[in-house]
């Protein structure tokens, strides 16, 4: 297999195989794209550019086929669309797992700090209040430090202590995940603003956001935006829309627009998984009825595209804001979501499985000398948004940050970042995956699929059975041991629950 480096010491550290590649790369690539490069004046006079603007978008459970630019042409994304056209598509980004039931946490975890799955650097039991070791610096940490306006809104799922390491300024922050079925849902959701002249638990303040949350989000940005007038300080924005994750709560103009008859059924619908890989009741999956109903998904589906119509016209007042600004020439800006969803495929509501429909996110990047309308694979995982931002800004990647920056692939050098990559999600299913083959392993029932994801992208056909495959498959679990060791995963297939108990019951650096 071809990767840049597969040396011994860097599997059994763990330390990604492209580091060293990756703190290079801001040298050899200013000349190209990013940082404070010098620029001539219509006089011909040389001075230095403005350093680069970063804005991070990120939602939350919305599947990689969801964006029309990607190729659905049963939803409406015309502000994702008109951001595709003029950046970089990548069409396999990947969430490399989760160690809890809760994907949305692990996710931000490796995002937040450039850091494999089993390697971020918390207690694993903190659900909901999850500190990094200050050794670990965050993403808005580098920012923050290189004199960055650092902002965020939205979605956060991690310790304050954490968010107060990384940013400046923040107004609309939801703390934890969004599960409001009870209550109001989107429209009722709590939020908390950052006031910088106070100190401690006084310098935030909690409330009720009184409309939809992703207008809420997009209010918050856009109110940063219109009223850094008097800032000369380059900004950093991270902006965390809670949508789509459920409730499936949309505004009725947008309900309006997919009305449920007219959904078509996912062409890989089931009534029901095919098995119980022993994790199947959870709290996902029963968010609708066994066996599938049809008419019940069709429902689904319908709320779940006007969420995303709903959200991608905020996303677009963010980015007419940034434009009215002045600064979008200047801005580098990345959007992507956390995971995907499965919402009846495989006869699955959600993403705690390791199918492609919940696995990988959508990934768009725009900025100055971005090649636009371009698409590549990409075959990197979602935890390179942070080092890629990073040496787009010209700012030089922390020790501790294991994944590589994607600037080689922005590029043109490289077409993929890793030729497979691994998927984990508690101890209950592990994946590697090539471009043309995907292996799921099943630790506790030691059961295995194998899918051609050339031939089956739906990934409808398991080959597992067949003799043909059989040192294929000896192969990729070869593979996913490898994986095992880099990403520092704990499980040990022979004793899956009693290794992974154990491993829970570690506080980790």
């Amino acid at each position: 297999m071809n990767f840049f480096s597969t040396s011994k010491e860097n599997q059994q550290t763990g330390k990604s195989p492209y580091f060293s590649f990756s703190v290079l790369m801001p040298v050899i690539f200013l000349a190209f794209i990013g940082g404070c490069s010098e620029q001539k004046t219509d006089e011909g006079k040389l001075v230095e550019a403005k350093p680069l603007n970063v804005l991070f978008i990120l939602t939350d459970d919305q599947a990689p086929d969801t964006v029309a630019a990607f190729g659905n042409k049963n939803i409406n994304t015309p502000s994702l669309d008109a951001l595709a056209s003029q950046g970089m598509r990548f069409s396999h980004v990947f969430n490399q797992g989760a160690w809890s039931g809760a994907v949305c946490l692990p996710s931000r975890q490796m995002i937040n700090t450039g850091r494999h799955l089993y390697r971020t650097g918390l207690d694993a039991r903190g659900v909901n209040d999850a500190s990094f070791a200050a050794k670990h610096e965050t993403f808005g940490e580098t920012f923050k430090k290189s004199g960055y306006d650092t902002f965020q809104t939205g979605k956060w799922h991690l310790s304050m202590e954490v968010w107060r390491r990384s940013f400046t300024h923040g107004k609309a922050i939801h703390k934890n995940g969004m599960s409001r079925h009870e209550k109001g849902g989107h429209w009722d959701a709590e939020f908390t603003d950052f006031d910088s002249t106070k100190q401690g638990e006084q310098a935030f303040v909690d409330y009720k956001g009184g409309k939809h949350t992703s207008e809420v989000v997009a209010d918050a940005a856009v109110n940063f935006l219109t009223q850094r007038n008097d800032s000369s300080n380059p900004f950093m924005m991270y902006v965390g829309f809670l949508a789509p994750h459920d409730p499936l709560h949309a505004p009725d103009e947008y309900l309006a627009r997919y009305p449920e008859k007219d959904i078509q059924l996912p062409k890989n619908f089931e009534k029901y998984h095919p098995f119980d890989q022993g994790d199947y009741y959870l709290r996902d999956e029963v968010l609708a009825g066994f066996p599938r109903s049809p008419k019940e998904i069709q429902s689904k589906i319908s709320k779940y595209y006007a969420m995303i119509e709903h959200t991608d016209a905020q996303i677009g007042r963010i980015l007419k804001q940034l434009e009215v600004s002045g600064q979008a020439e200047n801005t580098v800006i990345i959007y992507t979501s956390d995971h995907g969803l499965a919402m009846g495929r495989h006869g699955l509501m959600g993403k705690q499985n390791q199918y492609d429909h919940s696995v990988r996110a959508p990934y768009i990047v725009k900025g100055p000398n971005i090649p636009a309308g371009k698409t590549a694979p990409g075959m990197f995982y979602l935890n390179s948004v942070y080092p890629t931002a990073a040496e787009l800004a010209g700012l030089p990647i922390p020790a501790s940050v294991d994944a590589p920056s994607i600037v080689p692939l922005i590029n043109g050098d490289k077409e993929v970042a890793f030729d497979t990559v691994f998927g984990a999600y508690r101890h209950f299913q592990r994946m590697v995956r090539s471009q043309n083959y995907k292996l799921i392993y099943y630790p506790m029932i030691k059961r295995t699929q194998l899918f051609n994801m050339k031939s089956d992208p739906l990934e409808m056909h398991d080959l597992s059975a067949n003799p043909e495959y059989e040192q294929r498959i000896a192969n990729m679990m070869s593979e996913l041991a490898r994986w095992q060791k880099v990403v520092d995963d704990p499980l040990d297939f022979s004793e899956p629950e009693a290794s992974y108990d154990e491993f829970l019951q570690l506080t980790w650096d």
